[in-house]
């Protein structure tokens, strides 16, 4: 996902032709494996993409494939629990904001802005739903995903790739 992102927003200089679509579509087809497996993290991811759109980070054309591919996956082979999906889209949504909020309209790069970066509102609020259910997969699943972004984006920022953190 983040390699899409660097390409369109950061300035990040394309591998080959088509490279945006590739990652926007492999984007896509991850985010539909991730669907397929299991109800609790279907539900969750798409709160994390439909919180995506009402935070309107779905902004280039390979976000916008990839989106509806797993909107449409899920309508396909997903079970909605509602439970599970409003608690994380309200809590996606609202702490999400308060990172855009802080990197795009504040621009100030101190101390609230350091701590939000990592996205910890992905981290936090799975393990505290594990600690409440004892259902650690989500959790596992989203840790992963928030440290591999957080890999790919300082990999690339320090390898001096793009310079727009």
């Amino acid at each position: 996902m983040k390699i899409a992102d660097l390409f369109d927003e950061h300035g990040m200089k394309p591998w080959f032709y088509g490279a945006r679509m590739i990652f926007g579509l492999l984007w896509g087809f991850f985010g539909i494996l991730l669907i397929m497996s299991r109800p609790d993290i279907a539900n969750v991811t798409l709160a994390m993409v439909l919180a995506f759109l009402v935070r309107m980070r779905i902004d280039h054309r390979n976000h916008a494939i990839a989106t509806v591919m797993m909107v449409i996956g899920f309508l396909y082979k997903g079970v909605f629990d509602p439970t599970i999906f409003f608690l994380f889209f309200v809590i996606f949504t609202i702490f999400g904001g308060l990172r855009d909020y802080l990197g795009d309209v504040r621009k100030k790069k101190d101390w609230l802005y350091k701590i939000n970066e990592p996205a910890w509102y992905y981290v936090i609020p799975t393990f505290i739903y594990g600690i409440f259910s004892n259902n650690w997969i989500i959790f596992i699943t989203f840790t992963i995903y928030i440290i591999f972004y957080d890999l790919v984006k300082y990999f690339f920022f320090y390898q001096k790739k793009y310079d727009l953190l």
